[in-house]
């Protein structure tokens, strides 16, 4: 049966997360990985409070770092942009514990107090695997939650994932898209046993491929 895992980092322990240095409000979530030949190019969402001008700035931080080939701005909206970065090989770290043990990425957030990396494996030994080549590799990781998936979670007919399904009936249960609102993102997260960012990150790619599969009937997947 599948599984998910959430492990967390320092913030320091992740090259991106350097700008929390210069920028400590600032929050970091993953879009998307993709594989590039022999690295990944990460796509991420940076919101920085008040931007006027910052992401241009973070944009060059990123491209000064050792481990990146290259940081593009891809968009801006507002306060927050969407980057892509491309990793040079031998700084991937927990970018390539990740491929290598094929866990798949539910979500990633970063702050200023730190990574949190939610991770599903359809065999719990692949997070054994997982833990032991980041301990190997000197890579910080402290395994903060493991749980089993219900098969009665999924949400298959509409390419949900079977946590993005959890979310969204737990939300729909707990009135939580009422007006007034029954119950706030924070003590969803809460009962899951997650952060919010992470709940928030699965309400919103639930909706997108709810949205696909019943208005736009787009057979792409958003895992």
């Amino acid at each position: 049966m599948a599984s998910i895992a959430e492990f967390t980092l320092p913030a320091p322990d992740f090259p991106l997360g350097r700008i929390f240095e210069r920028w400590p409000e600032a929050t970091l979530e993953l879009d998307r990985v993709v594989p590039n030949d022999d690295t990944v190019m990460p796509y991420f969402w940076v919101t920085v409070p008040n931007a006027d001008g910052d992401l241009a700035a973070i944009r060059e931080e990123f491209d000064g770092l050792a481990e990146l080939r290259s940081a593009v701005l891809m968009e801006e909206l507002g306060d927050k942009g969407l980057f892509r970065a491309e990793w040079e090989p031998e700084y991937m770290g927990i970018m390539r514990a990740i491929s290598v043990t094929g866990v798949t990425v539910l979500s990633a957030t970063g702050s200023a107090d730190g990574w949190t990396f939610e991770l599903r494996a359809m065999e719990a030994e692949q997070f054994s695997q997982f833990h032991h080549y980041c301990t190997e590799h000197d890579i910080n990781v402290t395994l903060a939650r493991l749980s089993q998936l219900s098969e009665a979670t999924t949400g298959s007919e509409y390419d949900l994932t079977p946590e993005q399904a959890e979310a969204l009936r737990r939300a729909y249960k707990s009135e939580y898209y009422d007006d007034p609102r029954g119950i706030d993102q924070k003590a969803l997260a809460e009962e899951l046993g997650i952060s919010r960012q992470a709940f928030a990150s699965r309400l919103r790619r639930g909706y997108r491929n709810l949205i696909r599969c019943t208005l736009i009937r787009d057979t792409r997947t958003d895992d």
